[in-house]
């Protein structure tokens, strides 16, 4: 073995150990040790005690009856307003088609912690729609959109991003040859909706469903800042629980969550894997948009289209232009009667309020950065040598998807509370370092997914070539794939870093006095009454979408494919 052959095995070594301590340490610890807190106390089993103590407590009952019938109502709505987004942008004709495609595709930009926010600055209290319609209905309380309203809204037109992207997708594959053959033997428009397009689609419908549901269930954001006093869903509860020293309770209903929301993840994958194979026919014709006849079917068509539009587009108008705005006027003003720069001034010159923009943006480049570094290694180990080992490392990578954020926040407390000897025996626990390393950890899965299918579609030819002519393992990964899979690397850091941005339940658990980040900041400022405040929180919403709208327009380019000609009905 020559003398590169050999430094080579002992940086592959190194590095396999190395991650295989960051998988043990920070992943499959926490995660254990939430087990063990929801089911052991002082070392006696308590899971029954523990159990009985939730199931008595009344706020534990009304948040779980609030998750259950929010989410109830939240699927039926979502699919409604979702089919009919994917019915008006890939199936009918309606004018103004691009303008639609434009504000239905707002949620991916305007989410979150986001929303939440923008939301509560238009339809809440201090809303400028919300002093618009007092001054026509006088007797419209000032809370009347905080609560379960307010929330289920927000559900409803923030949650459709799953049919905007994949039912779309399976739209698209719907072969036109059995619409048309429906329409010559007479059959009328819904019922080749009814009859022909939604059995095709059923598998994706399925699947973005489920996916739906499980973003409901574990929502956080939403009735934080909107839910009022009142209204409270179960990722709060755990929240409460973990605040008030009850890590047990806390870790059990963090479980039980996410058994069902694991379940769901499950069924969703069961019902995509089933739409690779009925979604569509083997060589489909385009679907092709149809025209509607009907004048009133159409004038009520692209009514409800508009509508949407309208929905969509008033929060995100009002934020922007009230982010250019004095604080003077907000709360007070419908549009706001001058613009200024002074709050954007304020966020990158004042301390207080510049620090948290600056802890999110340095812990988000913390985090996936070692996210890469971890990503660039753990890939090519798990492609290059299959083993029971680097099988084991490729599920692991996964859970942090599976597992929601507020299990895995509950163990991360529970494991580095005390000192850690696999830390150093530091106590990690209310200090800086423990929010980014959980930003690290739920940045993985997508990180993993996305450049293991770049590395996949690498052509073996160039790692042969190199190969023979004498270039070593490290030479052909740095000169030769590494610059193949740059311009992914890119994408994936830029949407890992846009999405810890407004990184809400985790941040939540774990952040402390030393490291306040920017969705803690903006949900502080919602619920504030200070104008000061929420010109701030304004210009951090700003500045989220206008960095999400940057990382969409560079996964555009990758080009998501020319939309279906037009056909008259």
């Amino acid at each position: 073995m020559n003398r590169a052959a050999a430094v080579e095995r002992v940086v592959y070594w190194i590095g396999l150990a190395a991650l295989i301590w960051i998988v043990v340490t920070f992943l499959i610890l926490p995660l254990v040790a939430s087990l063990h807190a929801a089911f052991f106390r002082d070392g006696s089993l308590v899971v029954g005690q523990t159990l009985s103590e939730l199931s008595r407590s009344r706020r534990v009952r009304a948040a779980l009856w609030n998750t259950v019938w929010m989410t109830s109502a939240t699927m039926v709505t979502v699919t409604i307003v979702g089919i009919f987004q994917v019915v008006v942008l890939e199936y009918f004709h309606l004018r103004g088609r691009a303008l639609f495609k434009i504000a239905y595709a707002t949620p991916l930009v305007f989410g979150s912690v986001v929303a939440a926010a923008g939301y509560n600055f238009t339809y809440g209290p201090g809303g400028a729609v919300t002093h618009l319609v007092k001054a026509i209905v006088s007797s419209l309380p000032q809370d009347w959109f905080i609560g379960w309203f307010g929330v289920l809204f927000t559900h409803t037109f923030l949650m459709t991003n799953f049919y905007y992207l994949f039912l779309r997708a399976a739209m698209r594959r719907v072969d036109y040859a059995t619409i048309e053959a429906a329409r010559s033997m007479g059959a009328s428009e819904y019922t080749i909706l009814w009859r022909v397009v939604l059995p095709a689609i059923m598998p994706t419908l399925l699947a973005v469903t489920l996916l739906t549901l499980y973003t409901a269930i574990s929502s956080f954001a939403a009735p934080q800042v909107l839910g009022g006093r009142d209204f409270h869903m179960l990722s709060q509860m755990v929240l409460t629980l973990n605040s008030l020293r009850r890590p047990d309770m806390a870790a059990l209903l963090a479980l039980m969550m996410g058994l069902c929301l694991m379940a769901l993840i499950l069924l969703s994958q069961y019902y995509e894997a089933r739409g690779s194979y009925v979604g569509g026919a083997k060589a489909t014709a385009p679907i092709q948009l149809r025209k509607i006849c009907s004048p009133i079917g159409n004038t009520v068509l692209h009514f409800f289209a508009y509508l949407l539009v309208a929905i969509y587009a008033v929060p995100i108008a009002l934020v922007v232009l009230f982010s250019f705005a004095p604080a003077a006027s907000i709360g007070i003003e419908v549009i706001p009667s001058s613009l200024t720069l002074k709050n954007y001034a304020r966020v990158f010159t004042e301390g207080t309020a510049f620090l948290p923009f600056f802890n999110s943006i340095v812990m988000s480049l913390v985090a996936v950065s070692a996210a890469l570094v971890v990503t660039l290694f753990a890939v090519p180990v798990i492609l290059g040598r299959r083993s029971w080992l680097t099988r084991l490392l490729d599920i692991t990578f996964f859970l942090p998807w599976v597992v929601p954020s507020v299990l895995l926040a509950v163990g991360l407390i529970v494991t580095f509370d005390t000192p850690n000897p696999l830390v150093g025996n530091a106590v990690l626990l209310g200090g800086y370092w423990l929010l980014p390393i959980g930003y690290a950890i739920v940045a993985l899965p997508l990180m993993v997914r996305f450049l293991r299918a770049a590395f996949v579609g690498i052509d073996p030819a160039y790692n042969e070539a190199a190969r023979s002519m004498g270039a070593t393992g490290l030479y052909r990964y740095r000169r030769i794939i590494l610059p193949i899979v740059a311009p992914t690397v890119i994408l994936v850091a830029g949407m890992a870093f846009n999405d810890l941005l407004s990184e809400y339940p985790l941040s939540a658990f774990l952040y402390n006095v030393n490291n306040k980040p920017l969705p803690i900041a903006i949900v502080d400022s919602s619920l504030s009454v200070d104008p000061e405040q929420a010109a701030l929180n304004l210009v951090y919403v700003t500045l989220i979408m206008a960095f999400s709208l940057a990382i969409i327009l560079l996964a555009e380019r990758i080009g998501l494919g020319k939309g279906p000609e037009t056909t008259t009905l």
